[in-house]
């Protein structure tokens, strides 16, 4: 719990907005990947781009959100491959569980940050983060190896991630009763079990 306090103090609040910060692919040729990809996170046996494939049609006063390809390249076997397609209208009423959920990969409605979860020689898991409404950030955790994801029951996205057992510290946001919002620091596994949880009331 004293972990969570500290990790308090270096929050810093943002919205939706997750611009780019890395360089488009552009120095060196991987086959199959899309010219226009830009590299968004890697570790020492993992690439990982993301390509702008669409941005979809506004739906029920939200605006256009956009499609995304999610690609991998292999740094010891030179391997590509496409993991996935994002849909920006997919069905979202798991957004508000309570609890992790597994969903199919290609319901996720978009991507626009990436964070790998892995170690060297371990099954490729990543989490990829997106924000579909405006408003709130929705996460996801990825097994390569698998057609499904995680759907964590967070608003707020990835804080970091702890140095012992590699928990997933999340933020998310909650209502006051009488109005007025205020933090929830939640730790999780990487399969989705929530491990800790503290509220963030000041008042």
């Amino acid at each position: 719990m004293r972990h969570l306090l500290y990790i308090i103090c270096a929050i810093v609040l943002g919205g939706c907005n997750n611009g780019r910060n890395v360089p488009a692919l552009n120095d060196v040729v991987f086959d199959s990947i899309p010219s226009n990809a830009y590299f968004v996170a890697e570790n020492e046996e993992w690439k990982i781009f993301l390509n702008d494939e669409a941005t979809g049609d506004s739906i029920e006063g939200v605006g256009a959100v956009k499609q995304v390809s999610l690609w991998t390249y292999n740094k010891s076997k030179k391997s590509v491959k496409m993991l996935m397609m994002s849909h920006p209208h997919a069905n979202g009423s798991w957004f508000t569980m309570e609890h992790a959920v597994k969903i199919p990969l290609d319901s996720i409605p978009t991507i626009s940050k990436v964070t790998v979860l892995s170690w060297k020689g371990e099954s490729l898991k990543l989490l990829v983060e997106g924000c579909s409404d405006y408003r709130n950030v929705q996460s996801f955790i990825i097994d390569a190896e698998s057609d499904q994801a995680i759907c964590l029951p967070t608003n707020r996205g990835l804080i970091g991630v702890s140095e012992e057992y590699g928990l997933l510290i999340m933020q998310s946001y909650a209502y006051y009763e009488d109005g007025g919002r205020y933090n929830k620091i939640q730790a999780f596994n990487l399969i989705g079990k929530r491990i800790a949880s503290m509220e963030a009331k000041v008042r």
